[in-house]
């Protein structure tokens, strides 16, 4: 009899904590602006939108006034209009875009206008000795150029894995420009990111 006390109360526990109650699973993709957690079912890149306000980041400074340092650029320059470039590569197309946004950040130093550009997932000697002869070629003077480690760029930025060139512009409203460049980085399309600078001025 006792035996029988026994099984029937362990079969009493195992309805009580397994059939009888309830594990509610939040419907992540119900819940308003969960983006992020949404696109996480089905493993697809999702860009940082617009309006959101970017995450901050470890770069390595190659030709700033923090060369050979570690440090968040994003963090620096916190409060101020931002425009970053994140690049694959470093060819000519992206030395024009570079050479014409850090003319914009000088024109634009009463309305403390930031830039950088980050080479994302290269950390060789010879991407460093790039940069270095694009700050010397070009004559970059309000630009740093960065290094990422990492192949897929900071976390929550969601870069395009397809795209070369992605170029976002933010300020204390948030991202106002997220443009991913493909196939190639026209003169046409550097004077149209360029004009773009003038969103984020306050």
């Amino acid at each position: 009899m006792r035996t029988h006390l026994s099984l029937f109360a362990l079969s009493f526990c195992t309805i009580a904590l397994v059939g009888c109650t309830r594990i509610e699973t939040p419907d992540l993709e119900s819940v308003p602006g969960n983006r992020i957690a949404s696109d996480a079912r089905t493993s697809r890149v999702v860009s940082l939108q617009l309006g959101e306000q970017p995450g901050a980041f470890q770069v390595e400074d190659v030709t700033g006034p923090a060369a050979g340092e570690h440090l968040c650029y994003r963090c620096k320059y916190a409060g101020k209009p931002t425009v970053v470039i994140f690049t694959r590569e470093v060819n000519d197309s992206v030395t024009s875009l570079v050479q014409q946004i850090d003319q914009k950040v000088g024109e634009n130093a009463d309305k403390k206008l930031a830039a950088f550009m980050v080479v994302i997932g290269d950390q060789s000697e010879a991407v460093k000795e790039d940069l270095h002869r694009v700050q010397t070629s070009q004559h970059i003077k309000n630009t740093p150029l960065t290094i990422f480690d990492g192949a897929e760029g900071p976390a929550g930025y969601g870069l395009a894995p397809s795209t070369q060139v992605q170029v976002m512009m933010w300020n204390n409203d948030g991202l106002k420009v997220n443009e991913a460049v493909s196939p190639q980085l026209s003169p046409e399309k550097i004077s149209e990111l360029v004009a773009q600078t003038k969103t984020i001025l306050n």
